[in-house]
């Protein structure tokens, strides 16, 4: 397939390569439009802090230290507070001045001889937040969450839910993976409030753990499921009636090439198409059935649910492949292919007594990162919010800001040429009549002046309500969270 340069892309990244200022309580100008009064509270936004290590040009969207971004409302004002999360590894490379560390992507420079028996990989912190028990934590799904300072975004360090993140699997295991990854999905439940998520572990015996977290923050290892290795999943399913849902997809890792330093962990992977993705159905009980269905990766689902006749429903960004770290390279190059097929909408009906899996495409449109009205996780609802692109655009770009109403397939976008934007985070009004009364808060880069700016937008119909300008550039992220007052 034809690779092709993309201007607006080439921009971001040049733009982004590394962003090295932090701003405390810096006040946002209004550029446009009149924030709305009623919108109180703070935004938290984690990503990818920088495109390159002191020189080297990352190789993968995910290996940037991670960067949280705090923009404060009070109805009149925004203020902006970012910092870097203090990863040990962030801290001994800015010591040193260079780059220490293999990521998971990135391969230290010099090949072999530089990466042979470097087993050590970064913890970037990277890739959302959660606040939840009195703490706010950085998470990445390959290790432990770092806890920060709500305030200042101070780092407090490593967080082990006081050891509950740690392998008790025996010896061998414990030094496979001395530490419980802790996914970047966890859900809160919204009539119990205990917080649910996952890890898949490396060991003797593969396992995919599955944790439990009091509203009062008491950590418990709930289940470990035995899980083929040759399977990964990011993201998961939790319905208010109890059920977690775990699509495992034929995708692994080259253990043997990836630790020998032969290749980064991500240029590792191999897909396995032919092969079905198995579906892990886990009940309120704790009762365990294991479907299956066509190969297909989901890094994201939009929601899911338990339907009146116990049918669950899971929706995801469904793609074909998973995205190979080649192509990653050269996104990162400002290239893309000319129309390479990504993510759509995708309804899969679980029927726990037949043991089938139904799929049923939502839209045409094609996406990702997306979000729905908080009030309604593991809920009947309607309305999604996602990056995207209709079909008719010709570019291979998720450069829309998208709406997609999932009972009637109907879908509507927001669009400015030359800008890319960020994963939109739904801020329900108060007293809201209806599911999309509500706001959407997101960035957007501009290429024609290259600048970020904060957008304040109405849910129903996407139509912009107020831009204001940041003191700088940083890069767009991966996921956020609304606090309100």
């Amino acid at each position: 397939m034809p690779i092709r340069h993309y201007p607006t892309l080439h921009a971001y990244v040049q733009a982004n390569r590394r962003t090295r200022a932090e701003y405390d309580a810096e006040a946002l100008p209004l550029l446009e439009g009149a924030l709305p009064p009623d919108l109180v509270g703070t935004l938290l936004r984690n990503g990818n802090g920088h495109f390159e290590q002191h020189g080297v040009p990352y190789e993968h969207l995910f290996d940037g230290d991670g960067m949280v971004a705090r923009f404060q409302f009070d109805g009149k004002n925004v203020t902006y507070r970012n910092r870097y999360v203090r990863t040990d590894e962030y801290v001994a490379e800015e010591k040193a001045g260079k780059m220490l560390y293999r990521s998971f992507g990135t391969n230290l420079p010099g090949g072999l001889r530089a990466n042979f028996g470097k087993t050590q990989f970064k913890n970037t912190a990277n890739t959302s937040l959660v606040a939840h028990g009195g703490h706010l934590l950085a998470l990445w799904e390959g290790g432990l969450p770092h806890r920060l300072d709500p305030d200042t975004l101070a780092t407090l360090g490593r967080y082990d839910y006081g050891g509950a993140l740690r392998n008790p699997f025996g010896w061998l295991d414990r030094r496979i993976t001395p530490e419980l990854p802790f996914s970047a999905h966890p859900k809160v439940h919204p009539t119990t409030g205990v917080l649910h998520n996952f890890g898949t572990v490396a060991g003797t015996q593969h396992r995919l753990a599955l944790y439990e977290v009091s509203p009062t923050g008491e950590a418990r290892l709930a289940h470990a499921l035995p899980m083929p290795a040759a399977t990964f999943a990011h993201d998961f399913v939790l319905t208010q009636s109890g059920h977690r849902i775990f699509f495992l997809t034929p995708v692994a890792f080259d253990v043997v090439r990836a630790l020998a330093g032969i290749t980064s962990p991500a240029a590792s992977i191999k897909v396995d198409s032919r092969q079905a993705t198995q579906v892990v159905v886990v009940g309120p009980d704790g009762a365990v059935q294991r479907l299956e269905t066509e190969f297909g990766f989901p890094f994201h689902f939009v929601n899911g649910y338990q339907d009146a006749d116990g049918t669950l429903v899971a929706d995801a960004l469904l793609m074909n492949t998973y995205p190979d770290s080649l192509s990653i390279k050269a996104y990162l190059a400002g290239n893309l292919p000319d129309d390479e097929p990504l993510a759509k909408f995708v309804r899969f009906r679980l029927d726990l007594t037949a043991g089938t899996v139904a799929r049923q495409l939502l839209s045409d449109y094609e996406g990702e990162l997306p979000e729905i009205n908080p009030t309604r996780v593991g809920q009947p609802y309607r309305y999604a919010w996602a990056i995207g692109r209709p079909p008719s655009h010709p570019l291979p770009l998720l450069d829309h800001l998208i709406k997609l109403d999932v009972h009637t397939g109907e879908a509507r976008h927001a669009y400015e040429p030359a800008t890319l934007v960020s994963e939109p985070v739904i801020i329900p009004r108060a007293n809201a009549a209806a599911e999309d009364d509500a706001y959407l808060v997101y960035l957007r880069f501009d290429a024609r002046t290259t600048t970020t700016d904060l957008i304040v937008a109405d849910a129903a119909d996407l139509r912009l309500l107020a831009r204001l300008g940041l003191p700088h550039n940083i890069p767009l992220g991966f996921h956020g969270l609304w606090q309100a007052a």
